[in-house]
């Protein structure tokens, strides 16, 4: 169900589509991870979750780990077969949407795409506030510079399951030997 609690009709937005051209932007994911096309004769929601999860970089095809990609200045960019198209990202571009624990002290996190991130001494996790209200949320590193912001429930067992306290009342997360301080 890759996806499925996301991309719901009753989900998508409206934007407009001729502002985002003129500005230069091709694509948006907007804060809770679906991703708008700006040009073409039918701009609007990239309906299937599994085109979106291709764009993302998502899975073991060929476009795995490529797709959107993050530059040094911080903008996103898809690469496509004779140009890039700047993406409008409105926090990050992936939340983390589901959590396992496999093993004692070894925890991994599933993205809106199903990428699995690992978390451990490539994949660390750390707390921010979000964008639309401020709050401090748990995110993740995923690959390249981009990140996933953890959905409700998976930050919430991250801290009532995971996190310890410790001996200078921080909380911590273990995860393959790396301890994360919240």
């Amino acid at each position: 169900m890759r996806g499925g609690f996301l991309y719901r009709e009753d989900a998508f937005r409206d934007y407009d589509h001729a502002a985002k051209r003129a500005a230069g932007i091709g694509f948006t994911i907007d804060y809770n991870g679906l991703w708008y096309h700006h040009d073409g004769a039918r701009p609007g929601p990239v309906r299937r979750v599994e085109l979106a999860a291709l764009f993302g970089g998502a899975g073991a095809g060929f476009m795995a780990g490529k797709g959107l990609a993050l530059d040094a200045d911080g903008t996103y960019w898809l690469a496509g077969l004779e140009t890039r198209y700047r993406v409008d990202v409105e926090d990050v571009p992936f939340i983390a949407a589901r959590l396992d624990v496999p093993a004692p002290g070894v925890i991994d996190l599933y993205t809106n795409f199903d990428e699995k991130i690992e978390i451990g001494p490539d994949h660390k996790l750390f707390l921010r506030p979000e964008p639309l209200r401020g709050e401090a949320v748990i995110y993740a590193a995923v690959r390249g510079g981009m990140l996933a912001r953890c959905s409700r429930a998976v930050h919430m067992a991250l801290l009532t399951d995971y996190a310890r306290e410790m001996p200078d009342g921080t909380f911590a997360i273990l995860s393959r030997g790396v301890s994360f301080t919240l």
